[in-house]
């Protein structure tokens, strides 16, 4: 059986997932920084999970963004120049 690759999904998804391995890090850093006293308080640890979560909801949702605007245009400019299909 011969497995096909859509280009048009796997290029969107690698952007994503490496923008989210690269920034998720870095802002949850941060944001548990500026928060370390909410942070401190709470025994249970669910505050830690709820920011956590939107931190990674809400960069993957800037990730995409920044895909489908900046991202994807050059891309088909790109194709279009070397006359791709």
């Amino acid at each position: 059986m011969k497995m096909v690759i859509n280009v048009k999904i796997l290029i969107p998804v690698l952007f994503v997932s490496a923008w989210i391995g690269i920034t998720v890090p870095v802002c949850l850093s941060i944001i548990f920084t500026v928060l370390k006293s909410i942070i401190t308080k709470d025994t249970t640890g669910i505050s830690m999970l709820i920011i956590a979560i939107i931190t990674a909801l809400l960069n993957g949702y800037i990730g995409i963004k920044i895909y489908e605007k900046k991202i994807d245009p050059w891309l088909e400019k790109k194709k279009k120049k070397r006359n791709f299909p």
